[in-house]
């Protein structure tokens, strides 16, 4: 039996989001437990069952400058080098994370049985939201490409934060961060003003927002900031997500929601677990 290993634990938003949409497929969805160590949790399970594979967070992008647009819904490759080929491990979600999901029009205005009003009010403070969060995501994007690779870096930054105090914290990030390697200050710093425009109104980031920025940060902004006219049960993750993934789990093909839900099961469906666990090149 082929098994789809997720971040998060049990009955975590990951885990019920898949049962819901890969519902039908024979496919076993188990929790992982978290990010450190993931890649090989799959390699060690596979040494067992070789149909194991893994989705994870998409993440910012380690290198901005060849981020593109996706051309299409479905999820990309999940691979790390193994030898001189490419292991494909699973899949990365298209978006951020899967608060990303939770948060779109289409889901929340399904789930919520809102009117076409009701859901043009949201899109309008959801954008307000996005314009908030422009210096925090180049912050942590400045972050993300500027890290070790060998070693984690924490890329919370303060959600309330000016962009002169971002810079403060990026650079005491830097003069604190002695874990194994240095990380410079002048190039975390230009990374972050070179990031910024891209995050601002106009920028490439800011028109795929809903993708690109963090979905945990979107809905803590929904939830901290007065003036914001969102529906008020967004101002309760515990019963937002209840709502949405119990609404999933009522329906009969959840996964034809999104267009990325329904390509995300054609991809496990299709999956051959043979050639993946032999190391074939992507």
């Amino acid at each position: 039996m082929s098994v789809l290993l997720c971040e998060g634990e049990d009955n975590s938003p990951d885990v019920r989001l898949l049962h819901a949409i890969l519902r039908g497929t024979g496919v076993q969805v188990e929790p992982s437990g978290g990010k450190d160590a993931f890649a090989g949790l799959i390699r060690g399970r596979r040494r067992q069952n070789p149909g194991v594979c893994g989705i994870t967070d998409g993440d910012f992008p380690r290198d901005p400058g060849a981020w593109t647009v996706a051309t299409d819904p479905g999820p990309r490759q999940w691979t790390v080098r193994h030898g001189e080929k490419q292991l494909v491990l699973g899949w990365r979600w298209r978006r951020k994370e899967v608060e990303n999901y939770l948060l779109d029009p289409d889901v929340l205005a399904r789930a919520l049985r809102w009117d076409p009003a009701a859901k043009s009010r949201y899109v309008a403070q959801l954008e307000r939201v996005f314009n908030a969060l422009g210096h925090v995501t180049a912050a942590r994007i400045a972050l993300t490409c500027c890290a070790p690779r060998r070693n984690r870096l924490e890329t919370q930054v303060r959600l309330d934060a000016t962009r002169e105090e971002l810079a403060q914290e990026l650079r005491k990030k830097a003069g604190e961060y002695t874990d194994g390697a240095r990380l410079d200050t002048d190039k975390l710093l230009e990374a972050f003003e070179r990031h910024v425009p891209d995050c601002l109104s106009g920028g490439r980031f800011r028109q795929h927002a809903l993708e690109v920025f963090a979905g945990k940060n979107i809905l803590a902004k929904i939830q901290s900031t007065p003036g914001f006219a969102f529906d008020p049960l967004l101002k309760s993750r515990p019963e937002l997500e209840e709502r949405i993934l119990n609404a999933l789990e009522h329906d009969a093909e959840p996964h034809a929601w999104l267009p990325e839900w329904a390509a995300l099961r054609s991809a496990v469906e299709t999956w051959i677990p043979a050639a993946e666990a032999t190391g074939t090149s992507a």
